[in-house]
C-alpha cells in the first residue's frame, strides 16, 4: 500500500468525515424536529469507520519507516508532533476566538479535537514501546492502547473517543506481516490472487456489515430482550464497532494492495485534500457549528443559519478548504523557517527541557492556587457562620433544612431555586430583598444544597415537593402562598401543586422547566431510559472527577469572577465570600449530582402536566430562551400547553437570559408584584 494511494484515500476520507459532521448536525435522529433537515442520514453513522482507517495507516506507516530508515527513533516526537501540535494550536485559538465571541466558552474549545489527543497518546506509546523492539511490542501497544480506553471509558462521555484508537494495532500487524514476507517485488503491492482476493474481501464485507448493523441496532436488541445492565450492551456495541471499523481498514488495504494509481483530474483533487487532512479535520468542524441551527449545541443561539442541506454543505466545503489550504501554508512557511534557522530549530528539538519547565511553572502555579484556595477557605468559615444566624432550621426531607426568612405580609412568595444554584439562601437574597416590604418570603436550601444537610433519600419530584411543604408547615407557613420556582425547580413545583393544592394562592415560574423537556432528551440524545440513566451515572462520576480536581488544585477560583457578573449592582459583594465558598462546597457535588441524574424520572412524573384552571399563575420568560429555543424547544407553547384558563394564567416575555433572576432582580419582583396584586 503506497503512501500516494494512501493519502488519497485519506483526502477523500477527510471530505467524508466533514458530511459525517454534517449528518450529525441537520439528519440525525437527536436534531430536532424544528430544524432537522433529510438529505444526509447516510454519513451520520459512519465517521468511526472512516476514522478507523486514518489509525489504520498510522500504525501501517510508523511501522513501515522504522524498518526503512535508520535512526528513526531519534527526534521521533518532535518530527511526529511539532506539526500537529502547530495545526492543532492555530485551530484551537481560532475555535477560541469564535466561542468568545458567541459567549460560548468551554472546554474543549473544538469538540472535533478528540482525535488529536488520541493519536498523541498513540504516538508516544509507540515511540515508548518500539524503541526497543521486543517479541512481546505488538502486546505491549495492545495493553497501551487498551489502557488508553479504560481511561476513556471513565473521563469520557462518547465511545468515539476510543472505538477506532485500536486498529492503530491492525496497522502495524499488517505492516509487519509484508515485512515478514521474503519477496523481490515492493511488499506493499503483494501478489494476491484475484481469487484469494474476492474471497477476503467477501468475508470481511460480511462480517462488516454484520457488526455495523447489530451495532447500530445494539440499543434496540437491549429493549427487545428486556435486558437491565445497558453497560453490557455497550460494551457489546463498542467491540462490534472496532469489528466493523478492522474489516473496513483491511477491505480498503486490500483494494489498494496491487493496484496502480492512474493520474487525473479526480485523483489530482484527493492529493490536494490528502496533503492537508489534519488541517481539514481541525477546521472543518467550526463551520459546520458557525452555519448551523445552532453554534455547538441547542442552548446556543445560530450564527448564520443556512436551512438549505445543499448550500450549507456547498458553503462548509468551500470555506473549510479555504481555511485549511492557508493554515497548512503558515505550516509550511514555519517548517522552512525551522530549517533555516538553527535557533529556532534548537528551541523546536530541546523538547525535554522545555516539558519540564512548563510542568515546573504548571507545578508552582497549581501548588500556589491550591494553598490560595485552602486560605480562602479557612478565611470564609467566619462569614460562613455569621449568615447562619440569619437562617432558620428545621427539619424536613429527612435532614436539617436551612431558610431564609423576611419580611411580612397577607402572602407568603416560596423562592425555589434552580438546579445549578448551590445555595439559594444567598442566591436568591437580592430577589427576597425586593419583595420583603410588601410580602413574607421563604427562600430554601434543598437538601445537600446551601446550608442545609445532605439526605440519603433518593432526589425525586415527590421528595422535594414534599420537603417544601414540610419546611412550609414547620415555618408556619399554609395558606397565601405563592410558589416562585425557577428553571428546573418548576418541575418540583408542579408536583406541589398536584400533591398539596390546599393553601396555595398562585404561580410565578421563572424560565420554569417544562415537562417535555424529559422527551425531548431522550427521543433527541438516547435510544432508552436505560441508556439514559447509564450515560447520566458516567456524567455525574465525571463531573465528580473534575470539580474535585478543580477544588484541589485550586483552579476553581477562575470561575469565580461570574459572581460580578450575575450580581453586579446587586448590593451582594460583601456575601461573595460565602458564595464562593458555597460554589466549593456544594456545587457538583451529592445533592446537586443526584438531583441532575434524576431529572428525566422527575419530568415524567409530571408528563403532560397542566395547570389547575382555578390556580392563577404567570410564567415569565427571559426573550433569550423564546428567540433560541434552547433545546430545541418552543417553550412559549409548552407554557400554551399547560394553561388551562388564559384569563388567570398568562406568559410574560422578559428580557435578558436565564441568569436575569439574578442579574436584575427588580424586574421580576415588579412583575411578582403586579401579579400578585391582579389576583
Amino acid at each position: 500500500m503506497s503512501i500516494k494511494k494512501s493519502k488519497r484515500i485519506l483526502g477523500l476520507f477527510a471530505i467524508l468525515i466533514m458530511m459525517h459532521h454534517l449528518g450529525q448536525k441537520t439528519s440525525a435522529f437527536w436534531v430536532p424536529e424544528t430544524v432537522r433537515q433529510h438529505g444526509l442520514e447516510i454519513f451520520v453513522p459512519i465517521g468511526y469507520l472512516l476514522v478507523s482507517f486514518f489509525f489504520f495507516c498510522s500504525g501501517y506507516g510508523l511501522v513501515k519507516s522504522m524498518r526503512t530508515k535508520e535512526d528513526y527513533f531519534k527526534g521521533f516526537l518532535v518530527k511526529r508532533l511539532n506539526r500537529i501540535l502547530f495545526v492543532f494550536l492555530v485551530t484551537q485559538i481560532i475555535w477560541l476566538f469564535s466561542r468568545i465571541a458567541k459567549d460560548a466558552v468551554w472546554m474543549p474549545f473544538n469538540p472535533y479535537s478528540w482525535y488529536v489527543y488520541t493519536i498523541i497518546v498513540l504516538y508516544i506509546g509507540f515511540f515508548l514501546i518500539y524503541r526497543k523492539e521486543n517479541k512481546y511490542s505488538l502486546l505491549l501497544m495492545t495493553a497501551w492502547i487498551l489502557g488508553y480506553s479504560a481511561v476513556c471509558y471513565i473521563m469520557i462521555t462518547g465511545n468515539w473517543w476510543y472505538n477506532s484508537a485500536l486498529i492503530f494495532v491492525l496497522g502495524i500487524y499488517m505492516a509487519d506481516r509484508e515485512n515478514k514476507k521474503d519477496r523481490d517485488i515492493d511488499p506493499g503491492e503483494e501478489k494476491i490472487s484475484k481469487k484469494n482476493k474476492i474471497v477476503k474481501l467477501c468475508i470481511l464485507a460480511v462480517i462488516m456489515i454484520a457488526a455495523f448493523i447489530i451495532s447500530e441496532n445494539g440499543a434496540n436488541i437491549y429493549n427487545l430482550l428486556h435486558m437491565t445492565n445497558y453497560s453490557l450492551i455497550n460494551a457489546v456495541i463498542v467491540v462490534l464497532q472496532i469489528t466493523a471499523g478492522s474489516c473496513f481498514s483491511l477491505i480498503v488495504y486490500y483494494l489498494l494492495a496491487g493496484t496502480e494509481g492512474k493520474d487525473n483530474i479526480f485523483s489530482k483533487i484527493l492529493d490536494f485534500y490528502g496533503s492537508m487532512t489534519l488541517e481539514f479535520y481541525l477546521i472543518h468542524g467550526l463551520f459546520v457549528q458557525v452555519f448551523g441551527h445552532h453554534f455547538i449545541n441547542d442552548s446556543t443561539p445560530p450564527v448564520c443559519y443556512i436551512k438549505n442541506v445543499f448550500l450549507y454543505v456547498i458553503v462548509v466545503f468551500a470555506i473549510s478548504t479555504a481555511s485549511a489550504f492557508v493554515i497548512k501554508k503558515a505550516g509550511d512557511i514555519i517548517t522552512a523557517f525551522y530549517k533555516r534557522s538553527e535557533g529556532f530549530k534548537k528551541f523546536c528539538t530541546d523538547q525535554k527541557k522545555l516539558a519540564k519547565i512548563v510542568l515546573i511553572i504548571f507545578a508552582v502555579f497549581t501548588v500556589f492556587h491550591g494553598y490560595n484556595r485552602y486560605k480562602s477557605s479557612k478565611e470564609a468559615e467566619a462569614k460562613l457562620e455569621e449568615y447562619i444566624t440569619e437562617l432558620t432550621f428545621v427539619s424536613a426531607g429527612g435532614t436539617e433544612v436551612a431558610a431564609y426568612v423576611a419580611g411580612e405580609g397577607d402572602y407568603t412568595v416560596v423562592l425555589l431555586g434552580a438546579d445549578d444554584d448551590p445555595c439559594s439562601t444567598l442566591y436568591l437574597r437580592p430577589l427576597a430583598d425586593k419583595l420583603t416590604d410588601t410580602f413574607r418570603v421563604v427562600i430554601i436550601d434543598y437538601p445537600g444544597k446551601g446550608y442545609s444537610k445532605e439526605s440519603d433519600a433518593e432526589r425525586t419530584a415527590d421528595f422535594y415537593a414534599d420537603t417544601v411543604h414540610d419546611t412550609l408547615n414547620q415555618l408556619g407557613v399554609t395558606d397565601n402562598i405563592i410558589l416562585c420556582p425557577t428553571q428546573l425547580s418548576a418541575i418540583y413545583a408542579y408536583r406541589y401543586i398536584e400533591k398539596y393544592p390546599d393553601g396555595l394562592a398562585g404561580f410565578v415560574g421563572i424560565d420554569a422547566v417544562v415537562p417535555g423537556i424529559a422527551k425531548r432528551f431522550l427521543d433527541g440524545n438516547y435510544s432508552s431510559v436505560d441508556e439514559y440513566r447509564w450515560f447520566m451515572k458516567r456524567m455525574k462520576r465525571l463531573d465528580t472527577i473534575k470539580q474535585t480536581a478543580l477544588v484541589v488544585t485550586g483552579y476553581i477560583n477562575f470561575q469565580f469572577p461570574v459572581y460580578d457578573y450575575l450580581f453586579h449592582g446587586s448590593g451582594m459583594k460583601e456575601y461573595y465570600p460565602v458564595m464562593e465558598e458555597m460554589h466549593v462546597r456544594r456545587y457538583m457535588r451529592d445533592g446537586h449530582l443526584e438531583e441532575v441524574g434524576n431529572v428525566y424520572d422527575n419530568c415524567m412524573v409530571v408528563d403532560g402536566y397542566k395547570l389547575p384552571a382555578d390556580l392563577p399563575a404567570v410564567f415569565l420568560l427571559d426573550n433569550y430562551i423564546k428567540s433560541n429555543e434552547l433545546y430545541g424547544l418552543n417553550w412559549e407553547n409548552e407554557y400554551k400547553k399547560m394553561i388551562t384558563d388564559s384569563e388567570k394564567q398568562t406568559i410574560t416575555i422578559l428580557d435578558g437570559n436565564p441568569y436575569v433572576i439574578y442579574y436584575n432582580p427588580s424586574v421580576i419582583a415588579k412583575l411578582i408584584d403586579e401579579f400578585i396584586a391582579g389576583n
